[in-house]
Parts: structure tokens; sequence; C-alpha cells
């Protein structure tokens, strides 16, 4: 089980406040229902809490999205959710692939409700398509959504089999969705942190400064302290929408 979203207030610049809906906090997360790593075809879920510290949870009792009841798009598992209410409807975006092995292809496709256990799928799945032949031509993946002034924008990362990198869309109405054509976060120079792959995004505002930290990711290296079984080695980078002062830096 991966939990991926709070619901909380939209402002991309604001202080990401959590929202209650009925008296709770409410997350979404996916879960796989095989052994071993992200193994079977993974579903959506809610868990809820009235606990103001976050630490007792509930779960609704069955999945509110299943790829068994989806599209051939993304009948391999549906993962990486995003949350929000907009005007008494709740949007849910994520992630969803069309097949277990192999060379799968990732999307984003988007989900409506009105009390939280009851969910359409938008007729015009998925919302955000890979491009052939371009950067985000295999995934685009992971979807962060937040409102930026008069319009909204959903920050994910786009994946061509090589190298993953960060790109983000644009929408006045959260249904129709038009990408910025190149990435905004692209990889690193050979042995940088983010050589290979610069991607899942999670953007926050603070003292008037967007933080997007993202999954960095290079080939193993002498000396690193630890190594997953792709091989590669992962650590959390993050990139600002202004160059930090030093004190904002954590220097002396």
């Amino acid at each position: 089980m991966a939990g991926t979203w709070m619901l909380r207030d939209n402002d991309l610049h604001g202080p990401g406040t959590l929202k209650k809906w009925n008296g709770k906090y409410w997350l979404a997360y996916h879960s796989y229902p095989g052994d071993g790593y992200e193994a079977g075809s993974a579903r959506i879920g809610l868990a809820w809490t009235e606990d103001e510290e976050l630490l007792e949870w509930h779960r609704l009792p069955e999945p509110i999205l299943t790829p068994e009841e989806g599209e051939p798009w993304e009948s391999g598992g549906l993962y990486k959710e995003c949350l929000l209410e907009h005007e008494g409807t709740f949007y849910l975006f994520y992630n969803a692939k069309n097949q277990t092995h192999g060379r799968w292809i990732e999307q984003t496709g988007l989900a409506t409700s009105t009390d939280l256990v009851r969910w359409t799928r938008h007729p015009d799945n998925p919302v955000l398509r890979v491009t052939p032949g371009a950067w985000d031509g295999g995934f685009v993946s992971d979807p962060c959504v937040l409102r930026d002034g008069d319009r909204w924008a959903m920050f994910f990362f786009g994946f061509d089999y090589k190298k993953a990198q960060e790109g983000v869309a644009y929408s006045a109405d959260l249904l129709n969705w038009t990408k910025h054509p190149d990435p905004i976060i692209e990889t690193g120079q050979p042995g940088e942190l983010d050589a290979s792959y610069a991607h899942k995004p999670s953007v926050i505002a603070h003292e008037g400064v967007l933080y997007h930290f993202y999954t960095a990711c290079r080939k193993p290296q002498k000396g690193d302290r630890t190594c997953n079984f792709f091989p590669e080695y992962r650590t959390i980078a993050v990139a600002t929408s202004r160059e930090l002062k030093e004190e904002q830096r954590g220097g002396d």
C-alpha cells in the first residue's frame, strides 16, 4: 500500500493546509494484490481519519477504482493518485499502465465524484497522454495538480524508456489539458544525482518560493550507501523557482 495524496487546499502558492470533508481528513492510496515489488494490477482506495495527529486511520471497505472496470489503457493497474475538491466536485487524477509486463505505456486519467464513494471516469480519458517519439513518449505519470492563479497546473514526469524528466501541463477547467512542450526539469550530467531520472514531482510553497521535490536516480558509484536492484542509486532532490539565499540553503 502507498498513500500518495491528502485532501488539501488547492493553491499552488498557499500553505498546503489540509481540508476536511464530513469532518474527516482524507487520504488517497493504492495497493498491489500480489507478493513482491508492485506485483499485480494495483487498485485505488480511500482512507480517512478524525484524529488531528493523523495517526489512526480507517479505510473504505472497497476500492473506489479498479483496473477491471476501466479501459484497455489502464488494464495493467492504477496508481499515484492526486485528490482535490473544487466547487463541490472531487477530482481524482491517477496514472495507469496498459499491461503489467514488458514495455508498457503509462498515462494519466481522471475520475470525479460528489461523495468520495461513487466515482465516474472521465469519458475522454486519458486526460494526459503520451507524445509518440517525444521525451514523454512512454510515460506521462505521477500527477500533482494545484491551482496557479486563474489556471490549473499539473506537474508530471515523462519517460521515453531512456530518461525520465519533469514536465507541466495547464488547464482552465481540470478536464482539458495542454502540455508545455519541453521538460521543466531535465536530467543532469553524467555522474550527477539525477543523471538517469529526474521524476516523481511533489511541489510546495514556502515563503514565496516553490520547492519542486523529485526522485533523482543515477548509476551506482563506489561509496554509495545504498543501491536498489535495478541497479541504481536513488535519492530525493529539489529544484526551486528562484535561487535561494545562503541562509535558505542551510548555510551558516
